[in-house]
């Protein structure tokens, strides 16, 4: 029973450290999109290729999308 609890306390520090990693990749490219809009008004492409990896990114980790597509046995 403990090493069902041990797995289940990794996955969840795994879960969380992803989470903050991403949480700080999402400020730093929010940061990037304002330093471009500010000074290159512009450049809208390289603004639009970070708004497309931002939502990327929360669609993967933040909205979990991927399990309503994945197998019973693979969400465990």
């Amino acid at each position: 029973m403990s090493d069902n609890n041990e797995n289940v306390n990794d996955k969840k520090a795994t879960a969380y450290r992803v989470g903050v990693v991403v949480l700080i990749l999402l400020a730093v490219l929010t940061a990037g999109e304002y330093f471009i809009g500010s000074i290159a008004t512009l450049w809208s492409w390289p603004l639009w290729g970070i708004a497309i990896i931002k939502a990327w990114f929360i669609i993967r980790d933040y909205m979990h999308l991927p399990k309503l597509f994945a197998q019973p046995e693979e969400e465990h």
